[in-house]
C-alpha cells in the first residue's frame, strides 16, 4: 500500500514538473515572439519619428539663420532709413534758408466777368496791378495764359513797348505766335514803363494763382 502511494506521488511529481517546464517553455518562446514582433513593427516607427525629428531640428536651425539674416538686413534698412531722414532733415533746414532769403514775388489774381468770361490780372508784392490779361472765355484758357506768362516774361524781345493816343508809354507781353499774353496801365514816362516791365519779368515767374 506504502509502495502503491509512493509510485503515485511519483508520478504526480513529474507531470506537475513537465507542466510548469511547458509552460516556462510557452513563455519564453511568447517572450521571444513578442519580442521579434515589436522589433519588427514598431522599430520602423520609431525610426521614422528619428527622422522625422532630425528633419525638424534642421529646419529650426535653418529658421534661427535666415531670422539671424533678416535680422542684419533690418538693422542695416533701419540704419539707412535714419541716414535718410538725416539727409531729409539737412534739405528741409536748406528750403528754409533759401526761402527765408527768397526774393518775394507777387501773384496771379484770376477773375470772372459779368458776363461770365475769366482773366488774370499779375500783382506785384505790393498789389498793385502791373499787366492785365485779355478776356478768355474759359478758365482753362486763363490758366494756359498765365502758363505762357511764366515762360515768357524773362525775354525782353517779347515786350512790345507802346505810346498810346494821349501819348502814354504802355507794353503788351507776347507769345512768339504775337498772341498778347497781358497789357500794363498807361505810365508817365518811359522810365516808368522799363520800371513796369523789369516788375513783371521778376513777378511773372510766381506760381501762385488765386480767384478773386
Amino acid at each position: 500500500m506504502n509502495q502503491l502511494f509512493l509510485q503515485l506521488a511519483q508520478s504526480v511529481t513529474g507531470n506537475v514538473i513537465t507542466i510548469v517546464a511547458l509552460d516556462l517553455v510557452a513563455a519564453i518562446i511568447g517572450f521571444v515572439v513578442a519580442w521579434f514582433y515589436a522589433r519588427s513593427v514598431y522599430t520602423p516607427v520609431i525610426k521614422g519619428l528619428e527622422a522625422d525629428k532630425t528633419n525638424l531640428n534642421n529646419q529650426v536651425v535653418k529658421l534661427k539663420n535666415e531670422f539671424g539674416n533678416l535680422n542684419e538686413k533690418v538693422n542695416k534698412l533701419s540704419g539707412k532709413i535714419t541716414e535718410l531722414e538725416e539727409q531729409i532733415s539737412e534739405k528741409d533746414n536748406e528750403i528754409k534758408n533759401l526761402s527765408s532769403k527768397a526774393i518775394p514775388i507777387g501773384k496771379f489774381a484770376v477773375s470772372t466777368s459779368r458776363g461770365g468770361g475769366n482773366y488774370f490780372n499779375l500783382k506785384a508784392t505790393n498789389g498793385q496791378v502791373i499787366l492785365t490779361s485779355v478776356m478768355y472765355a474759359s478758365l482753362a484758357e486763363c490758366n494756359v495764359a498765365i502758363e505762357s506768362v511764366r515762360e515768357y516774361c524773362a525775354d525782353d524781345s517779347r515786350y512790345e513797348r507802346k505810346i498810346s493816343a494821349d501819348n502814354k508809354p504802355y507794353f503788351n507781353l507776347t507769345s512768339p505766335a504775337g498772341q498778347v499774353l497781358g497789357k500794363s496801365e498807361m505810365y508817365e514816362s518811359s522810365a516808368g514803363m522799363e520800371n513796369g516791365i523789369a516788375s513783371v519779368k521778376k513777378n511773372g515767374i510766381s506760381t501762385i494763382v488765386v480767384e478773386e
